[in-house]
C-alpha cells in the first residue's frame, strides 16, 4: 500500500535523520496491585491482532501489513531512579522501519505488586487518540471482555484540490518561513536531533483562572494557550508574524474513533501580532485563523511546504520550526482490574524541530497542567528554556487577570547573524554517464521533457515525495541509494553526479550550496509569474 498523505512528510523526515528516536511516541503506566503478566501479554496480543497499523512495516515509501508479533520482556529494578532511567532509554530507542515491529512493550518490576508498563510506538502508525484506544482495549482484554472486531479499513483521498493549494499560497504569501529565535549557540549548518526536555507544571491557581478567561472570551483553551505561546515567540524573535505547527486530528469518520493509526495532519497556524493588539483581541484573531485553516485541513503538510517554502536548508525544518499541541485531558487514562493505575509521561529527548511545546492536564480531576518543552541542545541552553517556561506562565497569569492588556509591540531585530554561512562547494569533474542516468530519472519523476545539468531539482517542481522517488530509482539502478540528505545538498544533476561519482570529496552535510539556498526565491518568482499569466481578467 502507498503511504497516506499524513505519513509522507513523516517518512521523509525519518529518512533524513535515520537511527534516532525523534519520531517515537512513548507512554508508560504504573500498576500497583497484583498483576497477571500472562493475561497482560494476551491482552496486548489481542490489540495487535485487531489493528493492522500495529503490524505494519515500511520497507520503502510504502507500507506492508504483516502478521505482527508481541514481546513483553520483564526487567527487575531495585529503585525508582533505575526505573526512570530505563523508561527514558527505551523511549528513545530507534525503530527498524523495514523489519519492525513498530510497537514495543516492556514491563518493569519494582516489587511483586508494583509494575510499570512501557509502550512505545513509531509516529508512522499512531497518534494521540490511538494511545487511549490502546489502553482502553488493554483494560478490556485484561478483564476478559472478549475480542473486538478489526476496524474497517480506510484510505484517505490522495488528491488535493487546486483551489485548496491556492488558498494556502495566498494565505501565507509574504509570511516569514523561518522563526529567528535568539539562540545560545550559533545555528549549525546542519541541524541535529540532539535534544532535551524541560517539564514545567503550571499550577491550578494559575490555570483555573486561565480556563475561566477562555470561557469568557469564547475561545477554546487551546486557542488561549497557543496565543500566549506564539505572542511570546514573536517578541523573542522580533517578528510580528510567526508560524506554529499544530497537529489537527482528521478522525472525522465514525469508524476511526476506535482505530489505532496516524490520522493527524500538521498545519501551519499564522499568529499575527501586528498592531500590538490586546490579548483578548489576539485570541480572537487566532481562533478565526484556526477556523479558516480547518476548511483546508485536508491539504497534507508536505504539500503546503512544497508550495509555500520549497527551500530545503539543512540548518532548520522547512516552514515551521516550532510545534504546539494541547490536550485538556491527561496523555492517557490507564486502568487495569485489581490495580491502581497512573499514567507516566516519558517524552523522548530527540528533537524534531527547534522548539516543541506539548501541554497536558496532569491529572483527570486537577487543573494542574504539564508543559513539556522539547528543544534542540545545539541551539538552546537548559536555563534559557526554563526561563521561557516561566515567562509563559507569567503571560498566562496576566491574561487571566486582564485580557485587555496589550502586549508590547514587537521590535524587529537584526537576524542576519542567525543564518548559517554559505560555503560554495568545489567544482566536481564531469560524470557524463551518471549525468545521463540522472537526467532520465529526473525527467520521469518530475514529468519533464527537458532537464539541464545545472537545473535545480526544486526549481523544476521537486517535492519531498519526488525526492523519495528519485532515491528509490537510484537504489534500483545501482543496488544502493545515496542518503536523502545528499539529494538535498546536491540539487543539480551535475552536482549530484559528482557526488555519486566520488568527486565531492566530503560528506554532503559539510558543503551547503548557494543554489539550494537561492532555490526558494526563483521558484516563488516562477509561480507568481505563472499565476499572473493564468489569472482570469477582472
Amino acid at each position: 500500500m502507498t503511504l497516506t498523505p499524513f505519513q509522507r512528510a513523516l517518512y521523509v523526515v525519518e529518512q533524513l535523520r535515520p537511527g534516532t528516536g525523534m519520531n517515537n511516541v512513548p507512554v508508560a503506566a504504573r500498576f500497583q496491585g497484583p498483576l497477571d503478566v500472562a493475561r497482560l501479554r494476551a491482552a496486548i496480543s489481542q490489540i495487535v491482532a485487531r489493528h493492522a497499523a500495529l503490524r505494519t512495516t515500511f520497507p520503502g515509501p510504502e507500507q506492508v501489513v504483516g502478521v505482527g508479533r508481541v514481546d513483553l520482556p520483564t526487567t527487575q529494578v531495585d529503585s525508582e531512579h533505575a526505573a526512570n532511567e530505563l523508561v527514558r532509554s527505551w523511549a528513545g530507542e530507534p525503530f527498524d522501519l523495514t523489519n519492525g515491529p513498530l510497537l514495543r512493550t516492556r514491563l518493569l518490576r519494582l516489587a511483586p505488586d508494583d509494575h510499570i508498563l512501557v509502550v512505545v510506538m513509531h509516529q508512522l502508525i499512531t497518534d494521540g487518540p490511538s494511545l487511549q484506544v490502546f489502553f482502553d482495549e488493554l483494560a478490556d482484554g485484561y478483564a476478559g471482555l472478549g475480542e473486538r472486531p478489526e476496524p474497517a479499513g480506510w484510505a484517505p483521498d490522495q488528491t488535493v484540490a487546486d483551489d485548496d493549494l491556492k488558498w494556502w499560497q495566498e494565505h501565507l504569501q509574504g509570511v516569514p518561513t523561518v522563526l529567528r529565535l535568539p539562540t545560545d549557540q550559533p545555528r549549525p549548518r546542519v541541524a541535529t536531533s540532539a535534544g532535551a526536555n524541560h517539564v514545567h507544571v503550571v499550577p491550578a491557581k494559575v490555570m483555573a483562572p486561565v480556563l475561566r478567561r477562555a470561557q469568557e472570551l469564547r475561545v477554546t483553551p487551546l486557542v488561549l494557550m497557543l496565543t500566549a505561546y506564539a505572542a511570546l515567540l514573536a517578541r523573542m524573535a522580533g517578528q510580528e508574524q510567526v508560524l506554529v505547527g499544530v497537529p489537527v486530528s482528521r478522525r472525522d469518520r465514525v469508524e476511526l474513533e476506535s482505530a489505532i493509526g496516524l490520522f493527524v495532519n500538521t498545519l501551519p497556524v499564522l499568529v499575527d501580532t501586528t498592531g500590538a493588539p490586546g490579548f483578548g483581541d489576539l485570541c480572537r484573531r487566532v481562533q478565526s485563523e484556526l477556523l479558516d485553516i480547518l476548511e483546508y485541513a485536508d491539504v497534507p503538510f508536505d504539500r503546503i511546504v512544497a508550495e509555500v517554502a520549497p527551500e530545503r536548508h539543512l540548518s532548520h525544518a522547512p516552514l515551521v520550526q516550532t510545534y504546539f499541541s494541547f490536550e485538556s485531558a491527561p496523555i492517557v487514562t490507564p486502568r487495569l482490574a485489581g490495580t491502581t493505575a497512573t499514567a507516566i509521561e516519558c517524552p523522548q529527548d530527540d528533537a524534531k524541530v527547534d522548539l516543541d511545546l506539548t501541554i497536558f492536564r496532569a491529572e483527570p480531576d486537577s487543573d494542574d497542567f504539564r508543559l513539556t518543552f522539547t528543544y534542540r541542545t545545539d541551539l538552546f541552553a537548559a536555563g534559557t528554556i526554563a526561563a521561557l517556561a516561566g515567562q509563559l506562565e507569567q503571560l498566562l497569569a496576566s491574561a487571566a487577570a486582564d485580557p485587555t492588556f496589550r502586549l508590547p509591540a514587537v521590535r524587529n531585530r537584526d537576524t542576519t547573524a542567525a543564518a548559517p554561512p554559505v560555503v560554495e562547494a568545489a567544482a566536481a569533474p564531469a560524470q557524463p554517464e551518471i549525468e545521463r542516468e540522472l537526467v532520465r530519472i529526473w525527467q520521469d519523476v518530475l514529468g519533464r521533457t527537458e532537464v539541464g545539468l545545472q537545473d535545480n531539482f526544486f526549481d523544476l517542481g521537486g517535492t519531498s515525495f519526488t525526492l523519495l522517488a528519485t532515491q528509490s530509482r537510484l537504489r534500483a539502478l545501482t543496488g544502493t541509494a545515496p542518503p536523502l540528505v545528499a539529494l538535498l545538498e546536491y540539487p543539480t544533476v551535475a552536482a549530484l553526479a559528482g557526488y555519486l561519482g566520488g568527486a565531492a570529496g566530503t560528506a554532503p552535510a559539510e558543503q551547503p550550496t548557494e543554489r539550494l539556498l537561492a532555490g526558494r526565491d526563483r521558484l516563488r518568482q516562477r509561480r507568481r509569474t505563472a499565476r499572473a499569466d493564468n489569472a482570469e481578467p477582472t
